[in-house]
């Protein structure tokens, strides 16, 4: 069954071999690429830093290199996002096991702890306010965004990858953020109105409830919603939709 990969094409290599090695058969089409942003921090010491995401941990090392003092924490988002900062030899103190989400780190009991402190969120352009808004009541917070999410203009391989996927009635689309699926669907709409409307009559692998809550406003039906914010999680989420 082929199932649509939305992620940037520098991000979407381990979910694409994943699906290949369980039967599927991944199409690209990338909707937004990944761009840095060279902003600085305030200050030159913090006495914690979290990163948001592994586009934040790719892009906000620069800006971690040049503190002049290292945080007495560091906490991640989720599993991919420590297992990014663990791969260049960063220490994480805590990040939520299961589900990756802003109000999964606030519930850690080592987040909920933090008092007085001087907080440092790495993220990108636009992100939620939720994680801010639950820590500066007892400490100081800061953002720096060293990463925008910039949509992808048509290219040859969109046109491909839309003709194949469409091609079978039978396939699934993948949507890791809402900004991954609306670009899809902006970028569809510039290729072919009639396909925008076909599109939303697939199933739909989604991360997160808010994306299927995105995703029902917009006109998608049928939606499966990974109870793993993973790669397997996505990987479950689309075997489920095929038994069913």
């Amino acid at each position: 069954m082929n199932i649509l990969l939305t992620r940037a094409l520098t991000q979407v290599q381990p979910l694409q071999t994943l699906l290949s090695q369980h039967g599927y058969q991944p199409i690209l089409f990338p909707s937004l690429e990944i761009e840095p942003l060279s902003n600085t921090a305030l200050k030159s010491q913090y006495d914690v830093l979290i990163f948001i995401s592994s586009n934040a941990v790719e892009h906000g090392l620069k800006v971690l290199k040049n503190l002049e003092h290292q945080p007495s924490k560091l906490f991640a988002v989720g599993i991919a996002t420590a297992k990014k900062l663990q791969e260049y030899g960063i220490k994480v103190d805590a990040f939520p096991s299961k589900k990756a989400s802003s109000e999964a780190l606030l519930a850690l009991p080592e987040i909920k702890a933090l008092a007085n402190k001087k907080i440092l969120i790495f993220r990108g352009k636009g992100g939620r306010e939720t994680l801010k808004e639950g820590l500066e009541s007892q400490n100081t917070v800061e953002y720096i965004e060293v990463y925008q999410r910039v949509v992808c203009h048509v290219t040859p391989l969109h046109q491909q990858a839309l003709s194949t996927f469409l091609q079978s009635d039978k396939g699934i689309i993948s949507a890791t953020s809402i900004g991954n699926l609306s670009a899809l669907l902006l970028i569809i709409e510039q290729m072919d109105i009639n396909a925008l409307n076909a599109i939303k009559g697939y199933p739909l692998v989604a991360l997160s409830e808010r994306i299927k809550i995105f995703a029902q406003s917009v006109g998608f039906t049928q939606i499966e919603v990974a109870t793993k914010t993973s790669d397997k999680g996505l990987l479950e989420a689309v075997t489920n939709l095929t038994k069913s």
